[in-house]
């Protein structure tokens, strides 16, 4: 799916100044949290969430990059924000991936991280077992069924070769899309579902 994000910056820049600041997190893992934690009932600050983001380690960088880096963040929480999931398409972090099997192992393993982080906003978020809806609640078992899907790929993309072209793309890009077609499905329900549930 593509991400077309001309209202915060870019996906890029954002992801150059996570590196300059030292952050280890990568953008999949920080759309994750966000969707979550902006789902939940009681969203945490965006500031709150840096100690998530960045190790102690972190705090080392130059404060210029430091500041870049808060401010890119800022930026696409506030867009994240903005979404309806009612209404508007779900969006991943750009990325290109090569046709090779490191690739697909990429892909597979940033579609996991962003799931994994999602239920972290989740909880971030303050979110509670009685806080979904019969459908959000649905979504979440449809979100831990692809998530174990997904682990099972990435145990079949590590065993092959890594360089070697990837010898069926279209079998590859169909799975690829199933999975993100349940992710991008399954964050949209939990998030109206628990919205419904806060009025």
């Amino acid at each position: 799916m593509e991400n077309t994000l001309t209202d915060y910056s870019d996906d890029n820049r954002t992801r150059e100044a996570l590196t300059k600041a030292g952050s280890e997190r990568t953008l999949h893992e920080i759309y994750g949290l966000f969707y979550g934690c902006l789902a939940g009932p009681d969203p945490a600050d965006p500031d709150e969430l840096l100690p998530v983001i960045f190790n102690e380690e972190d705090a080392r960088a130059p404060e210029e990059d430091a500041e870049n880096a808060r401010d890119n963040l800022r930026s696409l929480w506030n867009f994240i924000a903005r979404w309806k999931p009612d209404k508007d398409p779900f969006y991943f972090p750009e990325q290109d991936y090569a046709d090779n099997y490191r690739s697909v192992l990429q892909h597979l393993t940033d579609d996991a991280a962003m799931l994994k982080y999602f239920v972290a906003g989740l909880n971030l978020g303050g979110t509670e077992e009685d806080d979904f809806s019969e459908d959000a609640d649905d979504a979440m078992r449809e979100l831990t069924e692809a998530s174990a899907r997904l682990e099972k790929n990435i145990i079949v993309a590590a065993a092959l070769d890594p360089m070697a072209v990837d010898d069926d793309p279209d079998s590859t890009a169909t799975m690829l899309d199933d999975i993100e077609d349940i992710l991008a499905d399954g964050i949209a329900r939990v998030t109206i579902g628990l919205k419904h549930s806060k009025r």
